[in-house]
């Protein structure tokens, strides 16, 4: 039988069968410690958003293809329809995960918090927070166990939790408002940016033309990829491609699909048209990218 199968989705009522979570309810779950946090596994598709936070030593997971080690007094925000796979916990490590469903994030964090402010640093999924805010994560944690632990079941445990929660949130912005203070021009251009990645990410197909992107965010082709390019360095349709491209490598490395199969999934007109995207873009057919990555450590 094939190791490969259907891409499995993580969403909350994933993390709620987790017996020794530190915590569950109707859309948050708390997990502690490296045997828990070992469950948020892959090849997935993330449709929660979970924050990890290591407080001792260090572990490395691969995110949308790409490698991020988390060390001692880091935050590494994984957010929905991100892709993740393999993870490896080194010794010592310690550290805790909120996995929190979309309704809760509306609940929980209201406006533009650390959340929805995450999408200005995409390509920096990782804070490295001060010693002070350091600190006061890893007291957030220990409180979290606590309160999580000795209160879940009275009547006002869960609104404990989310203050918690909302306290914790707001270390975080101070974090990186202290990186990032924009002014009135770079606000709108963020919002405009912010809004894009988002219908971008939120799709689990993602078209591939610029114009489909825009015209459901009311501005030009045009306007759309200059102020991306402002924001980021990065053009809309650069965008576009790399969300494409790491969604075709993780078709191929991880589901049963055959090629056709992905190459129709993912709306492109024929085999052949899909077959030379890969080709020029990723340097190989899809057949021998399969086969490279599938073996690759």
């Amino acid at each position: 039988m094939s190791q490969y199968g259907e891409i499995k989705c993580l969403d909350i009522s994933t993390f709620k069968q987790v017996s020794s979570a530190l915590y569950k309810d109707e859309g948050i779950v708390v997990l502690s410690g490296e045997k828990e946090l070992r469950l948020i596994s892959g090849p997935a598709r993330v449709d929660v958003l979970i924050l990890f936070v290591c407080t001792e030593g260090k572990f490395q997971i691969n995110v949308n293809m790409s490698t991020i080690v988390v060390a001692e007094g880091d935050a590494l925000l994984c957010k929905p329809n991100d892709l993740i796979d393999e993870s490896v916990f080194f010794p010592g490590f310690q550290g805790y995960a909120l996995c929190l469903s979309p309704q809760i994030i509306r609940e929980c964090v209201p406006g533009d918090g650390i959340w929805k402010q995450a999408f200005r640093h995409r390509d920096k999924s990782v804070v490295q927070v001060s010693p002070e805010a350091f600190k006061a994560l890893k007291l957030y944690g220990e409180l979290l166990c606590l309160k999580t632990r000795a209160e879940h079941r009275r009547p006002r445990g869960r609104e404990a939790v989310l203050s918690i929660i909302r306290s914790l949130q707001c270390e975080l912005l101070d974090e990186l408002d202290d990186r990032y203070s924009p002014d009135d021009e770079q606000r709108q251009r963020d919002v405009l940016f912010r809004n894009f990645i988002d219908l971008l990410v939120g799709c689990k197909v993602k078209p591939r033309a610029v114009s489909w992107y825009s015209e459901r965010l009311f501005v030009t082709s045009k306007h759309l990829s200059t102020m991306c390019k402002l924001v980021s360095g990065r053009t809309a349709g650069d965008w576009i491609k790399e969300y494409v491209l790491m969604d075709i490598r993780f078709q191929l490395k991880y589901s049963d699909k055959s090629i056709k199969e992905i190459s129709e999934m993912m709306n492109f007109p024929n085999l052949s048209f899909f077959a030379k995207y890969v080709r020029i873009n990723l340097g190989a057919s899809p057949t021998e990218l399969r086969k490279k990555l599938r073996e690759r450590k």
